[in-house]
């Protein structure tokens, strides 16, 4: 009789600011509840933005436990609260600066990540970034192939910078490893990795389709309706530039999401679970710290219901170690 492939198991973290926080929750309370370490237990992790910060603490050793406590505790550094006069203040100068400085974030990554590189993970990773000097896409990798060798002496630190510089939000970020290049967020076009996560499995690594488990952790979702015309529509006009403006950059990145997440579902013949919570609009925004606790609370809900426990349990933290991972 034939027998069933040995299963591949990936780990896709979305990119969300300090919603990341929701993501490091669900990962803590699964590593509690087990006693085993989620690093061990996957062939691949791929993490956007904040996504991409925890994708490197796994791969550098760290237990989920340690990630969420710096989402606690240096999230309000990252994102300072501010009066309303500083609010009005800093709204004005974000018309021609980033909003925030990305020197406390800097600080922060050093205090988790030190000196470390990333050819120092664990775990084979894929990050990824964007490109604005060539203007492409790219992406940070281990070394889990023999060409892959651009990237294994850049450092950590740089790396989560460059994969979390959302445009706007903090400056563009450099990796002195690679002379210097640039790089910005890598939400502008995965911010969902999952569909370039199997990506790199199948052609990559050449694992097939059907030996593929993969589990998404999202950073809270929020309904959207984006119905133009009588209520929904400023004085019942139809939508143009001043109507679609404020809602046009989160359509786009939801869209793009979904269909990662879609598309790589079906690739793997759905033998995926995606972790998240659907909240009230208007609340987690990237930089709502003040929110930090709740998200928490939703994560450990989130974590623990029946479906999501159920496939932890017999699929990914089965006590069946991932392979050892040894670079190329």
């Amino acid at each position: 009789m034939p027998t069933e492939p040995k299963r591949f198991r990936i780990l896709s973290l979305d990119g969300g600011g300090i919603k990341g926080a929701f993501t490091a929750a669900v990962l803590a309370e699964w590593e509690k509840r087990t006693g085993r370490v989620i690093v061990d237990h996957f062939d691949l992790i791929a993490g956007t933005s904040t996504g991409g910060i925890i994708a490197l603490g796994l791969g550098l050793g760290l237990p989920a436990e340690e990630i969420l406590r710096f989402y606690r505790e240096q999230g309000p550094k990252i994102f300072p609260n501010i009066t309303a006069q500083q609010k009005f203040s800093l709204n004005f100068r974000h018309l021609w600066e980033p909003k925030y400085s990305a020197e406390p974030l800097r600080a922060a990554l050093r205090g988790v990540f030190g000196n470390k590189l990333l050819k120092e993970s664990k775990c084979r990773l894929l990050i990824p970034a964007y490109d604005v000097v060539a203007g492409r896409i790219f992406l940070f990798k281990t070394r889990h192939d023999p060409r892959f060798l651009f990237d294994e002496n850049a450092s950590a630190v740089e790396i989560a910078l460059a994969t979390a510089a959302a445009p706007t939000f903090f400056q563009q970020a450099k990796i002195t490893a690679q002379s210097g290049a640039i790089y910005v967020d890598g939400g502008v076009w995965a911010n969902c990795p999952a569909l370039a996560a199997v990506t790199e499995a199948v052609h990559f690594l050449g694992i097939p389709l059907d030996a593929i488990d993969l589990l998404g952790v999202g950073t809270l979702s929020e309904p959207a309706s984006f119905v133009h015309g009588g209520k929904s529509s400023w004085f019942g006009l139809k939508p143009g530039l001043i109507e679609w403006a404020p809602q046009l950059v989160g359509l786009m990145f939801r869209g793009q999401m979904e269909t990662s997440w879609a598309i790589a579902s079906l690739l793997t013949g759905r033998r995926s679970v995606r972790v998240d919570a659907i909240v009230e609009p208007g609340i987690y925004a990237l930089d709502a710290v003040a929110q930090i606790g709740r998200m928490i609370v939703l994560a450990r809900a989130e974590a623990v219901k029946r479906d999501i426990w159920e496939a932890i349990m017999s699929r990914f933290l089965n006590g069946h170690a991932a392979d050892e991972f040894i670079p190329a």
